[in-house]
């Protein structure tokens, strides 16, 4: 008789699908009509739904899944993008949402990529995007409260010149609009895809992530973290830098796509 709690089988679907590196939406909507007895589709987007927040199961790409391992940080499985925050920008968070409480923007630090790479920077920079129309008057703001060590949108020669040479230097640019994003600690910070795309389009902002830097920083991000190919590629669509980016993966890394997502340009 089907079993109608999904709790009741999570350790029947892991053992199912136990050593798959991906799971099809179409197995596992197999797996639940095997075992439930409300076979709608809203049932079955709730039982979805439900795997994820147990964190069961992990999107990876459209309507592709990966089995989560909640022991993954002790046994060197993936896991989730959760940086630790640093107080200094904790507090620069706090700065401009008193300032600009109904602007949009994100918030992050250079050193959440500090892990990924070969050599360890001294520097830390932080880097906050928000709208077009405020970047300049959000520039003028900071500007008077950390005067000389924050930046509008530098390239190489400024950031060689200046930025390099002060330390926790605050970099604003502008924000992509449809860009992914999430909370961490209350700060809106970009989902570690964004960052990826990011240092991979912006070569002068983020010259010091170049070369085989690059390379390390993504097959590192692509085996210690869970990684949303078509969030990755859909912001790469967004950005131009689509089909730049999956020749850069396939030629010049060890990183196996499960498919290739998004728009691709």
């Amino acid at each position: 008789m089907k079993n109608s709690d999904p709790k009741s089988y999570d350790l029947e679907l892991r053992n199912a699908f136990a050593g798959s590196q991906s799971i099809y939406k179409a197995n596992l909507r197999k797996f639940y009509n095997q075992h439930s007895q409300a076979m709608t589709d809203q049932a079955f987007r709730r039982f979805l739904y439900g795997l994820e927040k147990r964190k069961i199961i992990i999107p990876i790409g459209a309507g592709i899944y990966a089995l989560q391992d909640t022991s993954s940080q002790q046994n060197g499985k993936k896991k989730n993008f959760s940086p630790t925050l640093s107080q200094d920008l904790v507090a620069l968070n706090m700065v401009i949402r008193d300032a600009f409480p109904y602007v949009q923007y994100l918030g992050w630090e250079t050193r959440v990529l500090h892990e990924l790479m070969i050599h360890q920077p001294s520097q830390n920079y932080f880097i906050v995007e928000t709208e077009k129309d405020v970047c300049e008057s959000l520039f003028n703001f900071l500007n008077s409260k950390y005067s000389s060590r924050t930046f509008l949108d530098p390239d190489q020669v400024i950031m060689e010149r200046y930025v390099v040479h002060q330390p926790d230097s605050i970099i604003i640019s502008r924000l992509i609009t449809q860009a992914p994003k999430k909370k961490v600690h209350g700060v809106p910070f970009p989902k570690l895809e964004k960052i990826l795309v990011d240092i991979f389009t912006d070569e002068e902002k983020f010259f010091f992530f170049q070369g085989e830097e690059l390379v390390r920083i993504f097959e590192n991000a692509f085996t210690s973290y869970w990684l949303n190919e078509k969030t990755l590629f859909r912001y790469a669509g967004r950005r131009k830098v689509g089909m730049k980016l999956r020749q850069f993966i396939s030629k010049q890394t060890q990183i196996e796509l499960s498919q290739v997502q998004g728009n691709i340009e």
